[in-house]
């Protein structure tokens, strides 16, 4: 049977982004093992591959996967904005609103300025060459931070706050970058400081405006729905529309989709879509944004030739050191400022806040548009690299030390009496399967009985020193008492649905039978303490749910 390859075609894209799925696996795999973040290791692997392609070891052109400014902008970024902005609690945005506001506001324009004007005096270029490269080297990024930050147990305000900042200064510098490149195309003459301001103002209040107003139609639709991968394909919508509809009305498309998740987050989630949808919508978004974080690390590292990056090093460094300068000066005049005033958080969060803004994805798709301006043409080269230079740094520098900075503040919950708690729930959990297994076994082979015994006698004396164990770390920490019974009956639960859906492919009960009493599975899952079975008084299901359930549908 001919195929297409039989044929003579070949989709060289395609097979570029196979091999970079599958390394970006590999590198999860050997990140994990060796307890480095995953982005830090997806920028060292592309940097190598990046390197390889330019020497002409591996192919690249025409044909082949390329990082543009549109797949950063049109394909990545939307996703990866949305599923944080998903994930990110109103309640907690308000309550820290001055911090995040005034940081994402007054701090990325102090950081801008300050960075620029190092700039301006290192390189001796133009204020606009400088203020371009400093507005591109300001948005952070702080996708493997807040990976560490649920790792080690972090509280959730602050890594709100760090989140809830690199998504607005995100959009506010996309929207200045743009008058900026205005300004040196056109000249400055045509594009006054006033002019300017107002369609600052437009664009991230239409942009805001056209996310709320979407987010609220969806939800709308979704209250009337009830098809778990409908609701699911609309949260893709209207990730992808705001963008497009936003930047349609000349307005910013980067602001559209942070207010259009928050609103599918922190509304929909809750009071459109039942307790599997909730599930299903987190899952499907956590995939997502681990494919559009991967592709988009990865290709940091060849969107840029390293040559042109290592002939630049010492410019790199210094425009580095002048951001990171920039913002710790922001950081604690604005952070401390409000911690004094509040003191809602520890002033040792301040330092974490700082060096947490590591620079991402967005600082290379702005590096990669300023190659369309006739006037940059000779300088857009160095810019660029410059940019990619100040991005791995900060992944390589940053993104390593970061841990190492919890733990020395102590920040981090992970204490001792965790990991002793965690040590012994797992050699439990290893005992209980040997004494299971040995059963089998002894079911299925010639075994002499009573060296059965013997290995089961051994096995029950391990499990009582565990247990020992256990109830002696809990009264030390009697606060591990409540998440050994979430654990319990989280177990419970899923093998609970995993019989049932199992009956359902034996034919004993039907669809509607199996989808009820999964959204019962699933919205005790989804609770603090779930009760043991779907259906019981402690559950706080009731017929009038599922006949709510079914009236909306």
């Amino acid at each position: 049977m001919p195929t297409l390859l039989a044929a003579g075609l070949n989709l060289p894209i395609l097979e570029d982004l196979l091999l970079l799925l599958l390394g970006a696996m590999l590198v999860a795999i050997l990140t994990r093992r060796w307890r480095i973040p995953y982005t830090v290791g997806l920028v060292i692997a592309g940097a190598t591959v990046g390197l390889l392609r330019h020497q002409g070891v591996l192919p690249s052109g025409g044909g082949h996967f390329e990082l543009t400014e549109e797949v950063i902008f049109l394909v990545l970024l939307p996703p990866l904005l949305f599923e944080g902005a998903m994930n990110t609690s109103f309640q907690t945005l308000r309550e820290n609103s001055g911090l995040i506001g005034t940081m994402a506001l007054l701090g990325t324009l102090g950081v801008i300025l300050i960075t620029s004007a190092a700039i301006q005096a290192i390189t001796g270029w133009s204020w606009e060459f400088a203020l371009l490269l400093g507005a591109m080297v300001s948005p952070t990024d702080p996708v493997s931070v807040l990976a560490i930050f649920k790792e080690q147990g972090v509280e959730k305000k602050l890594s709100t706050i760090v989140e809830g900042e690199s998504l607005f200064n995100d959009g506010l510098v996309v929207v200045l970058y743009f008058l900026l490149l205005r300004g040196i195309d056109q000249g400055w003459s045509e594009v006054s400081v006033p002019e300017s301001i107002l369609i600052f103002i437009r664009m991230v209040g239409l942009g805001a405006l056209v996310g709320l107003s979407l987010g609220s139609l969806v939800n709308w639709i979704l209250q009337r729905i009830d098809e778990r991968m409908v609701e699911v394909l609309f949260s893709f919508l209207l990730a992808y529309g705001s963008y497009l509809i936003a930047e349609r009305l000349e307005s910013s498309g980067v602001i559209a989709v942070v207010f259009a998740g928050l609103m599918v987050g922190n509304s929909g989630l809750r009071n459109s879509m039942n307790a599997t949808t909730q599930m299903s919508m987190g899952l499907t978004w956590e995939v997502v944004s681990f494919v559009a974080n991967s592709i988009a690390f990865l290709a940091l590292g060849f969107a840029v030739d390293p040559v042109l990056v290592a002939q630049n090093v010492e410019l790199v460094i210094m425009v580095w050191l002048a951001s990171v300068a920039a913002r710790a000066l922001m950081t604690y005049s604005i952070g401390g400022i409000d911690q004094s005033v509040r003191e809602s958080y520890p002033r040792s969060w301040l330092h974490v806040i700082h060096w947490g803004g590591l620079k991402g994805a967005v600082p290379i798709a702005l590096a990669l548009g300023i190659s369309r301006s006739a006037n940059m043409q000779e300088t857009a080269p160095t810019m660029q690299a410059v940019v990619a230079g100040v991005v791995m740094l900060s992944m390589l520098v940053q993104g390593t030390t970061i841990q190492l900075l919890l733990n020395k503040l102590g920040i981090t919950k992970r204490l001792e009496g965790r990991r002793r708690w965690e040590r012994h729930q797992a050699r439990s959990i290893a005992v209980e399967t040997a004494l299971e297994g040995l059963t089998d076994i002894a079911k299925t082979t010639e075994i002499d009985f009573t060296r059965v015994e013997s290995i089961r006698s051994r096995l029950i004396r391990i499990r009582e020193t565990i247990h020992d164990d256990l109830r002696q770390v809990l009264e030390d920490h009697p606060e591990f008492a409540a998440e050994q019974v979430r654990g319990v009956m989280i177990r419970l639960l899923h093998r609970q649905r995993s019989a049932v859906e199992q009956a359902f492919r034996e034919g004993i009960l039907s669809e509607d039978a199996l989808r009820d009493v999964q959204e019962e599975i699933d919205l005790l899952l989804i609770q603090e303490l779930p009760a043991p079975v779907p259906g019981s008084p402690e559950a706080g299901i009731s017929e009038s749910h599922l006949d709510e359930t079914e009236s909306s549908s």
